[in-house]
């Protein structure tokens, strides 16, 4: 069985990290990295750790946002050490929280975004059941036996959602540092998000552009993981435009 892997796609100076989501794999971003990497930008999508293994319980067994956090240092860390000294970091959802803290806490991050990301409290009760629906279909697909399943996906049940509750808590104190902002931020919300409350980017918008410069960009029709629909294709152009604009590539020969 072929896993998802993390991704590095080098280019230029500038250099951007692409998060993903709760429960994703770097595949979730791939895509976009190659558009970026198109346009100059030297790209890394690291992989959170307990995700994007055979059993979906590694999640909870390995993992919880203060790993996910050390994740995105790691990666920070492993682009400035390559000569990178130019950031921007962009999450979808899950990995948005981290993305909008890395702009907080680094230097070397000037910008950054996110992707239908909550830091504002918000019901997850649709993430919880899309959650156990896919990893009991999963658990299907390896042919799993009845009984290995029903075990499974009970201690899923048992963990799924303090483990939400562990990220909603996590998310409070990154809003809260977020005040006073100053580098600019790009905003992506799909107006037809089916597991998160719609109006989660422009309230962020509308939060940080009292001292940041934020880019707000909706797009109609599109469902909460983004860079999997038609509207990936949109997002990914107007990810590189703002870029571009905020932290453009040099000459390569100046690489």
């Amino acid at each position: 069985m072929d896993l998802p892997q993390a991704f590095y796609f080098k280019a230029g100076k500038p250099a951007v990290l692409l998060l993903h989501t709760f429960s994703g794999t770097p595949n979730d971003v791939r895509v976009m990295g190659r558009s970026l990497q198109k346009r100059g930008y030297t790209v890394l999508g690291p992989m959170f750790t307990g995700h994007g293994t055979v059993d979906p319980q590694q999640i909870f067994q390995t993992g919880n946002p203060a790993h996910w956090w050390q994740d995105t240092v790691k990666a920070i860390q492993q682009l400035t050490a390559d000569g990178h000294n130019q950031i921007a970091v962009f999450g979808e959802s899950l990995g948005g929280l981290f993305a909008m803290k890395a702009l907080t806490q680094s230097e070397n991050v000037v910008t950054g975004g996110t992707i239908d990301t909550p830091l504002f409290p918000v019901d997850t009760s649709r993430v919880a059941k899309r959650f156990l629906e896919e990893c009991q279909s999963w658990y299907q697909k390896q042919r799993l036996t009845t009984d290995e399943i029903i075990s499974k996906m009970q201690f899923l049940s048992e963990n799924i959602n303090p483990m939400l509750a562990s990220i909603g808590e996590y998310t409070q104190p990154i809003h809260d540092e977020l005040s006073g902002l100053t580098k600019p931020v790009f905003i992506a919300q799909g107006d037809a998000d089916e597991l998160l409350d719609r109006s989660m980017g422009q309230r962020l918008a509308d939060y940080l552009s009292v001292s940041a410069p934020v880019t707000y960009r909706h797009y109609p029709g599109a469902p909460h993981v983004m860079t999997f629909s038609p509207q990936g294709r949109q997002l990914n152009t107007d990810i590189g435009d703002f870029l571009e604009t905020v932290m453009p590539v040099e000459s390569r020969r100046n690489d």
